[in-house]
């Protein structure tokens, strides 16, 4: 077999693979893969290729114009064109499977995202369910003492609990902040060195927002508590603006 002939049927059989060969050309080409193994053998990569797009994409039949269009492409099509126009068209159907792989990809990242976005709300929903829970279960113990929060368009308590060496912060009407901001808490010692108890942002779609507040120390040798606006990651002092203090 001349190699020329041999080569078009090799580039008829993508063209075969996705079920746009009609004709002489199919009859030929499937008379051929009898008694070829390399064709057989190049034959079965296009087939996984192309069962991959079709169980990945919806079925989706060519239009009739779209369809004439390919089969304009084929080797047997393109036999009085020049041989550079011939290669050219030899690389259009890889170049279509490339395109589609390609998609593909992006269909996927596109996916995995919003996965992600998905996982991380999740995420937000169950902290802000703890941490209200947390104030819930404070109030609860006889032991609780609960102090009010007194500032400009900002109510609230401070709850301890100095038997079990605990405290929560609930804040109504906390200001939303800059993305490079947060808020931080401070326990205040006797000598008015802050100790940092935290930082936080207002629970998103809520109109309250709850800190709790596990001191390393004993409540006992701290007078009060405050809270600043600090940049994203919090301060080692307080640096930024005061939003209230509270004494114990």
């Amino acid at each position: 077999m001349a190699r020329d002939e041999h080569s078009i049927f090799r580039e008829n059989l993508s063209a075969y693979a996705l079920g746009a060969l009609e004709g002489d050309e199919l009859r030929a080409l499937e008379a051929h893969l009898q008694t070829c193994d390399s064709c057989r053998s190049e034959l079965v990569q296009y087939r996984a290729i192309s069962d991959g797009l079709l169980t990945a994409l919806p079925p989706r039949p060519p239009s009739a114009a779209l369809r004439k269009r390919l089969q304009s492409q084929l080797p047997s099509a393109q036999r009085k064109a020049s041989q550079p126009r011939f290669r050219l068209s030899w690389s259009f159907g890889r170049l279509a499977l490339g395109g589609a792989l390609a998609l593909l990809l992006l269909m996927n990242a596109f996916s995995f995202i919003q996965m992600r976005q998905i996982q991380n709300q999740q995420a937000t929903l169950a902290q802000q369910v703890r941490t209200s829970q947390f104030a819930l279960s404070m109030l609860a113990y006889p032991s609780t003492q609960a102090i009010p929060i007194a500032a400009d368009n900002l109510t609230g308590s401070v709850l301890l609990d100095r038997e079990r060496n605990t405290a929560a912060l609930v804040m109504w009407h906390l200001p939303e902040l800059s993305g490079d901001q947060t808020y931080q808490a401070w326990l205040i010692e006797p000598d008015g060195h802050r100790v940092s108890a935290g930082v936080f942002r207002p629970q998103a779609d809520e109109s309250y927002t709850t800190k709790p507040v596990y001191p390393k120390q004993d409540l006992s040798s701290f007078v009060g508590i405050g809270v600043t606006v600090e940049p994203a990651g919090g301060s080692e002092q307080p640096t930024g603006q005061r939003i209230f203090k509270v004494d114990f």
